[in-house]
């Protein structure tokens, strides 16, 4: 359930205000007043696992029922609404994200439709929740939800920049990845170039690159692990968001021991188009 928190996590969209001239983007993050920001984000994978080991290991694995390669494939849709409500007399307005629809590759219901957070941002300020209305979510999920979501406001925070056709910018972001009863820390570099705009949209190219930071306890296991990215993003001028973002996520890790070895490929979309609706 966390894995589906965090894919809807990072559907969350990227705001940018403050379009000075046709020549130059002033790049800011935001949530405007008054707006509803309808997203559909559609979230593939594709993952391989190769057990390598003894003829011995590898037929107690197979009398267990695990294949070798062990393939799996996922597909998530979710829909969401961003609402923000009206400025007051404190500067902020209030904020509400709805789920309308999620549902996983069996076609089953990820989080409730209808569930709503609640919270309040300002026009320089990033939302902060507060709470989670649902009937059929328990309570321990509900604080899940809302401190995941809470977390990944600072984590989708991107620099501001005046930027001109040509230039880029690059965020630094890590990423916790569970692996054989353990975890990679992993560092992100991605680097997103303007290629052009017109007086109604902007366009970037999206370059990633994935470094395990830190591997497993020294003398038990010996990892590499590595990816890459790349994709698009598309800024609508006028409004200042990002209707359009897509990305493709290549990621390799080997986990070596003295008795076995594993090797995993994962493939991985993310497509998230968004409607934006002034209140």
């Amino acid at each position: 359930m966390k894995k589906i928190i965090l894919l809807f996590l990072i559907s969350l969209p990227i705001f940018n205000y403050g379009q000075s001239s046709k020549e130059i983007l002033d790049f800011k993050i935001g949530y405007a007043p008054q707006t509803s920001y309808k997203q559909v984000v559609e979230q593939s994978s594709d993952t391989e696992l190769y057990y390598i080991a003894s003829d011995e290991i590898l037929e107690k694995l197979k009398n267990n029922g695990v294949e070798n390669p062990t393939l799996t494939k996922s597909l998530t849709l979710i829909e969401s609404v961003f609402k923000t409500g009206k400025i007051q007399k404190d500067g902020n307005f209030p904020v509400v994200i709805e789920f309308l629809k999620t549902t996983n590759s069996e076609n089953k219901s990820i989080i409730p439709n209808g569930t709503l957070i609640y919270g309040k941002a300002s026009v320089s300020t990033m939302p902060k929740l507060d709470s989670v209305v649902s009937k059929e979510m328990d309570e321990s999920f509900k604080k899940n939800l809302l401190q995941t979501v809470q977390s990944m406001f600072s984590q989708i925070a991107l620099p501001e920049k005046k930027m001109k056709i040509g230039e880029s910018f690059t965020q630094v972001t890590p990423l916790n990845i569970p692996l054989a009863g353990n975890s990679i820390d992993m560092e992100i570099t991605t680097i997103y170039k303007l290629i052009n705009m017109t007086d109604q949209i902007a366009n970037f190219d999206i370059d990633q690159k994935y470094v395990a930071k830190i591997a497993f306890e020294e003398g038990k296991f010996n990892i590499n692990a590595n990816g890459n990215g790349n994709g698009k993003l598309v800024y609508d001028i006028p409004y200042h968001f990002a209707t359009k973002f897509v990305l493709d996520i290549g990621l390799n890790f080997e986990v070596k021991q003295d008795l076995f070895s594993l090797k995993l490929k994962s493939n991985s979309g993310f497509n998230q188009a968004v409607q934006i609706i002034k209140n």
